[in-house]
């Protein structure tokens, strides 16, 4: 008995180099590539996902062929916020704002002059603080209205209070000039 002991350590250790048990490698990627965090954008989002995700009344980008493919102002209907904020090769500004707050009020007309000013150059999604708690939380806001630029899917930096359209533009000029 005593002798058999001391063989379970040897039958167990040639399993363990050659991975019994385990998954292989190409197995570990795919499930790797399944999960999503909020530093990394979800994988391979598509121009067309977004533009049936996001609804509203205004209209598309139109003009050349390979110009961009989206609303320039929207209102968040409740998709994976990564969805929205995550795809790449456009300027976002994602808005909180609340339909009893008039400082809001006043922000979402200059958001969405901002975004015909700019035709096509940027978008803006307007998120409904109180329809949509659990984002706003995730955001960690603290006031409305607050807006976060984006760009490429990252996040540049984010502003409280309200902004008329003309204070918009210069902010949004100057933090894409520099990269700030």
């Amino acid at each position: 008995m005593k002798h058999a002991a001391h063989l379970i350590p040897l039958l167990i250790m040639p399993c363990l180099l050659a991975g019994c048990g385990g998954d292989d490698e190409d197995a570990r990627a795919i499930r790797a590539a399944s999960f999503t965090t909020s530093t990394r954008p979800a994988p391979n989002p598509t121009k067309l996902s977004l533009q049936n995700e996001i609804r509203s009344n205004v209209s598309m980008v139109s003009g050349a062929a390979s110009a961009p493919r989206y609303e320039l102002y929207s209102e968040y209907n409740g998709e994976d916020i990564r969805q929205v904020t995550g795809v790449s090769g456009r300027k976002l500004i994602l808005a909180f704002t609340a339909d009893w707050c008039e400082h809001s009020l006043k922000m979402r007309e200059a958001l969405k002059k901002l975004a015909e000013d700019e035709k096509g150059n940027v978008q803006v999604v307007d998120v409904n603080a109180d329809k949509f708690p659990k984002v706003a939380e995730e955001f960690s806001l603290t006031k409305v209205p607050t807006i976060f630029i984006y760009t490429e899917g990252i996040r540049l930096r984010s502003f409280e209070g309200a902004h008329d359209a003309t204070t918009l533009k210069a902010m949004l000029d100057q933090l894409l000039s520099t990269g700030n």
